[in-house]
Parts: structure tokens; C-alpha cells; sequence
């Protein structure tokens, strides 16, 4: 009686150390909630795969490849309330995140080509908040970069913030 009772507190043990440590664990990877809540509301627009650069169809798509434990690529461009339109020009803010380190990226006007904005990311494969100055006459920017995989990625027909 009393050995059956001593495996039973070192079995209670083991399970309660084995909860301690992967509790941290499995808290460390973010877990997929993150990844889906990225990719909805329209975030699935500007997130690609990483290994092939394809944007996502829908965020069903988005959400499927982030349960993976893969953050898409990010580069997004939205507009900055907090600057707005001036007489003749507008403010747009570009992010983005899980490029290949020092990826260059570049943003065009899409009827033209002529480009608006260009630089680097970091070595973390991170751009913050780069202040775009768009001519309010313009409708769409293509945007550019590579992903952490190595594959281009390319979002076209974002609407400027005019």
C-alpha cells in the first residue's frame, strides 16, 4: 500500500513539472491566435507566404498557413490620421515585417512606376513605420519586397490615403 502510494505522489509530480515547463513553452510560441487575428478584417491583403511570395486569396487561406506556426510577410500600407492630406499631398504609413533581413523594399506609383519611397529592412526583417508622402492625385501604389524565405513579394492596387 504504502509503494502504491508513493507512485502515485511521483506520478501527481511528474504531471504538475511537466505542466510548469510546457505552460512557458508552449506560451513562447505565441500559439496561432495572433497569426489568425493578423489575418482578418482584411489583413489577409497584405500577408504572403513566405516560401512561394503568393498573397493570400481570402483569410481563411491566411489563417490556415498561420495555424502552421509560420508568420505570413507583411507589408502593409495604411493611411496616418495623424498627418492626413495637405493641399496637394497625402500621408500613407509603411510596415512591414518577417522579410528577409536588410530586404530592400520599394514603393511605386502603379500607373507610372515612378518611384515614391525605397529602403531597407532590419536586420530582424522589420521596416517601422516608414511616412510615405503620396500626391493626392494618385489612386494605387505597388509595393515590393522579399520574404524571409527568399521570394519576392509584390502588392499592388493600395489605395492611397486621399
Amino acid at each position: 500500500m504504502q509503494r502504491l502510494k508513493y507512485l502515485f505522489v511521483v506520478g501527481a509530480l511528474a504531471v504538475v513539472v511537466g505542466v510548469v515547463v510546457a505552460g512557458p513553452a508552449a506560451a513562447a510560441n505565441g500559439g496561432n491566435s495572433d497569426n489568425a487575428h493578423a489575418c482578418q478584417q482584411g489583413g489577409h491583403q497584405n500577408r504572403f507566404e513566405a516560401e512561394t511570395g503568393r498573397p493570400f486569396k481570402n483569410a481563411g487561406d491566411c489563417v490556415s498557413y498561420g495555424a502552421q506556426g509560420l508568420l505570413p510577410s507583411v507589408l502593409v500600407l495604411n493611411p496616418s490620421p495623424t498627418y492626413g492630406c495637405g493641399t496637394d499631398t497625402c500621408w500613407g504609413t509603411l510596415l512591414g515585417a518577417n522579410l528577409q533581413a536588410k530586404a530592400p523594399w520599394t514603393v511605386v506609383v502603379a500607373s507610372t512606376q515612378r518611384q515614391l519611397a525605397s529602403g531597407f529592412a532590419s536586420m530582424a526583417g522589420e521596416v517601422d513605420a516608414v511616412l510615405l508622402n503620396v500626391p493626392c492625385d494618385v489612386d494605387e501604389v505597388d509595393v515590393s519586397s522579399i520574404s524571409s524565405a527568399g521570394k519576392e513579394i509584390h502588392r499592388n492596387g493600395i489605395v492611397a490615403p486621399c
